[in-house]
């Protein structure tokens, strides 16, 4: 995978793709894996966190590694990833416009997500909506349940969580609002169950313009023979501001 990786040989490429589309093909089987195929998943997210780090993505290659080292124990992420995403920032101003008129209507506020209807269905959800931004430089929100969609140049983040629901913890003392934010993700992957036309898949990009693809249902199989273990991981800051 080193040689794919950095010397863009077309055959180590080649090589760790097969060997990647076979084990997915006794996964979905259900056959037994050997001791010497479940080291070699095992290198694999590890050779993921090397590569992240290298290119990047840190809490890419962080997240990789803790799937396979980290026994399910929660985890913390540097809040910035989150925090400088565009789609993170014009969510925040979304919010606290909602925030704001809920306590001006004297609606409770204490805790907002943007997985609740009453704000993602609102006019103060409308500037995050698909048909209104570019989801290459901007992301969006998504409708039918609130998640935010990461913009796709934002490698740093499309990699590590593409998709995070974001949550305003507020409290008000005349005229400041205090807001914590957070999110929170589980790092887990869709089964073979759900997933049986592989269209779940992580694609790892190397250089040279090719993408390893590796399946949901594999990452996910990797919990079921016990060499993986799916964990929450986390992320906060705070804010003080003024209704506008």
């Amino acid at each position: 995978m080193g040689k794919a990786y950095v010397f863009s040989s077309n055959d180590s490429f080649d090589l760790v793709q097969n060997t990647i589309d076979y084990l997915a093909c006794k996964a979905k089987l259900g056959r037994a894996f050997t001791e010497d195929e479940k080291e070699l998943l095992v290198n694999l997210y590890e050779a993921l966190w090397w590569g992240g780090k290298i290119k990047g993505t840190p809490e890419a290659a962080t997240l990789a590694n803790h799937y396979v080292h980290g026994n399910g124990k929660e985890i913390r992420l540097d809040p910035s990833i989150y925090r400088d995403s565009v789609i993170v920032q014009d969510a925040m101003v979304c919010l606290k416009k909602y925030i704001a008129d809920r306590q001006a209507k004297g609606k409770t506020f204490s805790i907002i997500k943007t997985t609740d209807a009453d704000f993602r269905l609102s006019k103060f959800a409308d500037p995050l909506r698909l048909g209104r931004r570019n989801q290459n430089t901007q992301g969006n929100i998504v409708a039918k349940d609130g998640a935010l969609k990461t913009e796709e140049i934002n490698r740093r983040l499309k990699f590590a969580d593409n998709r995070f629901h974001l949550v305003a913890s507020t409290s008000y003392t005349k005229p400041t609002f205090f807001t914590r934010w957070s999110v929170d993700s589980l790092y887990d992957f869709v089964d073979y169950a759900e997933n049986k036309d592989d269209q779940h898949i992580t694609r790892i990009p190397m250089d040279g313009g090719r993408n390893l693809i590796l399946p949901d249902g594999l990452s996910s199989h990797m919990e079921k023979i016990g060499i993986a273990k799916r964990f929450w991981h986390r992320a906060e800051w705070h804010e003080q501001w003024r209704a506008a």
